[in-house]
């Protein structure tokens, strides 16, 4: 995860070099000073003073640069989080997923709704034809993405959403919370209570909390893979001879890869955020390819982050090996 989110803040790391030369020269052009000593009494003085001339032309300049710096900043540690946000997510996955939530579709290691991922590579689809020479046990394996809405899918993206809190907006964006939010809600007001007493007397909290959460909710897709190996019972309905109690036709093997890509709107600053959702002029035909990508949903300028965590499923179930009984 940590070099994932090196290599995704390295673009962020290098406009901001770039944006703070931009201020030195632009504090070198203004021929600005810093003494301490005036700055403790400026909040004394009352008399009043005529600025130079270039420090009043690169006045607006430099707070273009420093809200930039601001901004760049903000998109590195909105990259670091959401990296942060998919490594919680995938780690959640392989708890929740040998976890028996139900006796129907998630029993242990078992999953419901997934269905074959139509964008992956490399698919070697199992041979479930007993006349068929390859049939059996075989390499390679097929990919399969789990559809939102089963049990164990939601306890994955809360993992993600809570993950992103801390980088969404805590003021009121007339978000409401859907599903489970205002348990979850609940849930977070207590612990922070327990946390810190001291907050119980400030009403603001719970609300910013709860903005905070509604947010995180509707602005962040969770999408979960995973690699079947072909080592394994398929996961298909097939006439293989087996003990129901060995495995399921729903039931992922022992150390499947689980994939969890989490994709997250950040929410930008009103300046910036409006400043680069302009289209700038481009020569010839080249696109502006940040406004692009830049959208304005509910009032805020939001820009897409994404990441991706894989782990292996742990559990114990299944590691009863698979072998066909061709009596």
């Amino acid at each position: 995860m940590g070099r994932a989110a090196l290599q995704a803040c390295s673009p962020w790391l290098a406009l901001l070099l770039v944006s703070l030369l931009c201020a030195a020269v632009l504090v070198r052009l203004s021929r600005c000073r810093l003494q301490l000593a005036r700055v403790r009494r400026l909040h004394r003085d009352q008399q009043g003073s005529a600025q130079s001339l270039s420090f009043v032309l690169t006045l607006p300049f430099f707070v273009m640069i420093m809200l930039f710096i601001v901004q760049v900043s903000q998109l590195m540690i909105g990259t670091i989080v959401v990296h942060y946000a998919a490594f919680a997510a995938a780690r959640s996955a392989i708890v929740w997923i040998p976890a028996g939530v139900d006796d129907y579709l998630e029993g242990p290691n078992c999953i419901g709704n997934y269905y074959l991922d139509p964008d992956a590579e490399d698919q070697v689809l199992p041979v479930l034809d007993p006349n068929d020479p390859d049939y059996g046990p075989s390499d390679g394996g097929v990919t399969y993405r789990v559809e939102p809405g089963s049990r164990k899918h939601q306890k994955i993206a809360s993992a993600a959403m809570l993950a992103c809190m801390p980088i969404c907006p805590s003021r009121d964006l007339g978000l409401d919370l859907p599903g489970r939010g205002p348990v979850m809600a609940d849930v977070l007001k207590t612990a922070y209570a327990a946390m810190d007493a001291d907050s119980l007397g400030n009403s603001r909290i719970p609300t910013r909390l709860e903005n905070k959460l509604a947010y995180a909710m509707q602005n962040t897709d969770v999408e979960v893979r995973f690699f079947h190996k072909n080592r394994e019972p398929p996961l298909v309905t097939h006439f293989i001879p087996h003990d129901p109690e060995e495995f399921r036709f729903n039931e992922l093997g022992w150390q499947d890869l689980i994939t969890v890509t989490v994709k997250h709107r950040l929410a930008l600053l009103p300046g910036p955020g409006r400043l680069l959702a302009r289209m700038a002029p481009r020569p010839g035909s080249s696109r502006d390819e940040v406004s692009e990508t830049i959208e304005h949903v509910n009032g805020v300028y939001v820009y897409p982050l994404e990441a991706s965590a894989t782990m292996k499923n742990e559990g114990q179930k299944s590691v009863i090996r698979y072998v066909h009984d061709l009596d």
